[in-house]
């Protein structure tokens, strides 16, 4: 069994994907590894054992770290490996305050500006949304909520809103999948959004927002604890 064929185990799990190229898979694999709790905060990732374990080149390992760096799941010193990018409680505290502030506001935009084709996207962004929760794998359940987001953020029509908040996707995705990890969070998570898609479709801009400040606030909470 090689990378190469696009079967590549995680944490214990075969996955199978579908072709795709070298790079995009060495990029994904080692994002699911962070995510998932495998790669710890502050650990350092070694070339050859992860060329070893995804059958890739130095090169594509390389090019991978810098991509994840951008992202903000990794951290490259000068001279020194990539590690694993690690937040403090202040970092988060703080990351959680301006997620706050843009999704908020993304979500009284949307409502204001989202037609209905629209609107349907979202439901039927959540549907996938609540599947992923249900399954119980982190990992899916941040791919289909960076779905979601991208048809809220489109729905809201301002795109330098949309900008400012992919600044903060990477160090975002480790905190959502802290608290997602969390037992009991993402039943409770997924009740949480559900009640904000339903005011969204009311047209209700102040309880949506206020319900998705109540949302950020809960997951802040569990991923601190």
């Amino acid at each position: 069994m090689t990378y190469n064929r696009a079967i590549v185990r995680l944490a214990g799990v075969k996955v199978v994907h579908a072709a795709a190229p070298v790079r995009t898979q060495a990029v994904e694999a080692i994002r699911a590894d962070i995510v998932s709790g495998v790669l710890k905060p502050g650990q350092r990732l070694v070339e050859r054992e992860l060329c070893e374990r995804l059958d890739v080149s130095r090169n594509t390992i390389r090019e991978a770290c810098r991509q994840l760096e951008a992202e903000g799941f990794l951290v490259i010193p000068p001279h020194k490996g990539p590690t694993v990018a690690q937040l403090s409680d202040d970092e988060a505290r703080a990351i959680y305050e301006v997620r706050e502030a843009l999704e908020c506001f993304a979500v009284r935009l949307f409502v204001e500006r989202a037609d209905d084709d629209v609107m349907t996207r979202l439901r039927e962004a959540f549907a996938k949304v609540k599947a992923a929760h249900e399954s119980g794998r982190v990992t899916r359940m941040l791919s289909t909520k960076n779905k979601f987001y991208d048809v809220l953020y489109s729905g809201a029509g301002n795109d330098v809103l949309h900008a400012q908040a992919r600044l903060l996707h990477g160090r975002l995705a480790q905190l959502r999948a802290r608290s997602l990890a969390h037992q009991g969070r993402p039943r409770s998570s997924i009740a949480e959004i559900e009640e904000v898609v339903e005011r969204i479709a009311a047209r209700d801009a102040d309880g949506a927002s206020a319900l998705w400040r109540d949302h950020i606030r809960n997951a802040a909470a569990t991923a601190l604890s």
